[in-house]
């Protein structure tokens, strides 16, 4: 019982010193909670990469010189994430997507002490380089196989018209053979003719 008394005064004094908090808060306001969302530098080049998906060749072109600009005045955080953004749009040259990329990853070895996420933006830049390489040696081998075909074909072609002409001579060959046959056989006949 006397640990019960205990249990119930502990747990009024802990509500009465709640609504005495609650009381001093801006008069029977509840306090509220703040939530206080930083945005990473992953999210930053996220965001861009969003809020630039529909821009010109034009619009894109400007902007990547504006801001290569600045980063030759002096590399900053804001110029490096604003770059790399850049370098992923789909308007970017392989040129400007590895210049993003060897950016980030001197950004990222410079301040080693940052979350992980620009780690992973890394990661997914170098994929996509990888997979950019292998398109392009696909695209390179089914490029020599068709000049290889297309070499093929040129030769087969010239065998065909060779063979055709070859064919057209022996024609007229053979035409101008029956035609001295039949000379032959007319003399021939006139021959018996005469021996009659």
């Amino acid at each position: 019982m006397k640990k019960m008394s205990v249990f119930a005064a502990l747990l009024i004094f802990l509500l009465v010193s709640g609504c005495a908090e609650m009381v001093q808060n801006k008069k029977g306001q509840l306090p509220r909670k703040q939530l206080v969302v930083q945005a990473s530098e992953a999210d930053t080049i996220l965001t861009c990469l969003a809020d630039n998906e529909k821009i010109t060749r034009r619009e894109f072109a400007d902007k990547y010189q504006s801001v290569s600009e600045q980063v030759a005045a002096g590399e900053n955080a804001d110029n490096v994430l604003r770059t790399v953004c850049l370098s992923l749009h789909p308007h970017a040259s392989y040129k400007q997507f590895k210049n993003g990329k060897e950016m980030l990853s001197r950004y990222i070895k410079k301040y080693k002490g940052k979350p992980p996420s620009l780690q992973g933006v890394l990661l997914l830049m170098e994929r996509i380089d990888r997979e950019q390489i292998i398109r392009w040696r696909q695209s390179s081998q089914q490029t020599d196989k068709t000049e290889g075909l297309a070499a093929e074909k040129k030769e087969l072609m010239e065998r065909v018209e060779s063979l055709e002409r070859s064919a057209s001579q022996d024609q007229a060959r053979i035409n101008e053979l029956e035609r001295q046959l039949e000379q032959l056989k007319n003399i021939e006949s006139i021959i018996k003719n005469r021996e009659r």
